[in-house]
């Protein structure tokens, strides 16, 4: 692979997603287009509503926890400081492609700013539930229904679902999205594999991480083409800036906002992040208080494990352009050879991150309630799809019920002239969509509950 096809600035659209179309674009040429691509990808309907959509902890009461939005911002100001990091020291290999090493950093920032933003109500959770419901929904109905449907409807993953946001269902809804560069849109395949694909299983069960629905995959085709991702895993370099900065903010901005809940003591917070920051307990006593202390202990924890990522990526460079490391692999993963201590107390706060965070009785309360909750909005949007697609599309052939509920769909409603597949991602469009707030609020408004009570 090379700079000059992964830093492609043409872009996606108008064409439709079965017949991509790239085009030069109108950027300014006082501006840099993939910061371009970040200020459209924080206009967009679907990045704001990250505002009241889980990061670890559902719900949260206390202002200071992180929602999605906050994380989002957090990774991408991370992932900014490590694309230039890292094109600083490719700059002479970058200039050759006609770029700069800030190309490679507002590009790292675009990507982090969408890399959640197909995220479903009470994240991986909600992930989960979807494609629960929909692999039920497949077998019991969808293979009876005498349409021809995509099989990865019975799969759901948010990375597949945030492409299906970046280049067909938002913005310029079936005719390119949001409109991002090709080199954004690369940029944000983290598995570069539709659902199908014996890739995406995970522990033997299918379709679970991947990055397209069959729907956009004349999409993906186009923007691989454009950027001429190749070898064994054919990511593009900035994917792996990218994980990176999500690696280093979740895991410790989460064990910060459990310490924020009182779910963590300051004395175990400490104990697992000054390995990370290397800091003395000195220098934590000058600190005035607490939360002085805490922010002293995550910029010097996040400074560090920026160098080492830096340096990592530095040392396997060749590997990274070639896209011949292993599936799974990830650089802090690589720490382990290039700063193995960094590594290994990373690797402690993350377990300690599961223990704490992820069996913590609120958020487990929260997780079951999500079945209940996007199942019920699934049982009804669901059964409208259908028998729109069945109708060719003809609402006058519906029910008054069916049609009710399609016009609750909003953005989201299917439209004549859609394949039968894309009629039935405008329900899994609509429930992903949705806010925790939103999902909770209007399951109960189904159930026919007042919601003031």
């Amino acid at each position: 692979m090379h700079w000059s096809s992964l830093l492609d600035a043409r872009r996606l659209g108008p064409g439709t997603a079965a017949q991509a179309e790239l085009f030069p674009g109108e950027d300014e040429p006082d501006q840099n287009p993939f910061q371009t691509d970040g200020d459209r990808i924080v206009f967009s309907r679907p990045f704001r509503r990250l505002q009241q959509k889980t990061q670890a902890h559902p719900l949260p009461f206390n202002a200071h926890v992180r929602n999605r939005l906050v994380h989002t911002l957090e990774v991408a100001a991370v992932g900014r400081s490590l694309g230039y990091a890292v094109g600083t020291h490719l700059a002479e290999e970058l200039a050759e492609a006609g770029r700069r090493p800030d190309d490679l950093g507002y590009l790292t920032h675009a990507v982090c700013l969408a890399h959640d933003i197909g995220n479903p109500p009470f994240g991986h959770a909600g992930e989960e539930v979807i494609a629960a419901n929909m692999t039920r929904w497949m077998n019991e109905v969808g293979e009876n229904s005498g349409l021809e449907l995509d099989a990865d409807l019975r799969h759901f993953d948010g990375n597949a679902q945030g492409f299906r946001i970046l280049t067909h269902s938002d913005g310029h809804r079936g005719t390119g999205g949001l409109r991002l560069t090709v080199a954004s849109l690369g940029a944000t395949l983290k598995y570069p594999w539709e659902g199908t694909d014996p890739r995406a299983a995970r522990g033997g069960v299918p379709g679970v991480k991947f990055n397209v629905f069959a729907t956009e995959r004349a999409v993906l085709a186009e923007v691989r083409e454009a950027c001429a991702l190749d070898g064994p895993l054919p990511r593009h370099p900035a994917v792996w800036l990218m994980e990176a900065a999500d690696d280093i903010v979740y895991t410790l901005a989460d064990l910060e906002d459990a310490l924020e809940l009182g779910i963590l003591r300051y004395a175990d917070y400490a104990a697992l992040i000054a390995p990370l920051a290397e800091v003395s307990a000195v220098s934590l006593d000058r600190e005035a208080d607490e939360i002085g202390r805490v922010t002293l202990l995550r910029t010097l924890a996040t400074r560090r494990l920026q160098r080492a990522v830096t340096e990592a990526f530095l040392v396997h460079h060749d590997s990274i352009l070639a896209g011949s490391l292993k599936p799974r692999e990830s650089l802090t993963g690589l720490l382990a050879a290039t700063a193995p201590a960094l590594h290994d107390a990373l690797t402690v706060a993350a377990e300690r991150t599961e223990e704490v965070v992820f069996f913590n009785a609120r958020k487990v309360e929260f997780e079951i309630g999500a079945h209940d909750v996007l199942g019920k909005a699934l049982s009804v949007f669901l059964p409208a799809c259908l028998a729109f697609a069945q109708a060719n599309g003809d609402e006058a052939r519906l029910t008054f019920r069916q049609r009710q509920a399609l016009s609750l769909l909003l953005d989201y409603r299917p439209r004549a002239g859609m394949s039968s597949s894309e009629v039935m991602r405008c329900a899994v469009d609509f429930v992903a969509g949705m806010t925790d707030t939103y999902a909770s609020w209007l399951a109960a408004k189904l159930r026919g509950l007042d919601t003031r009570v």
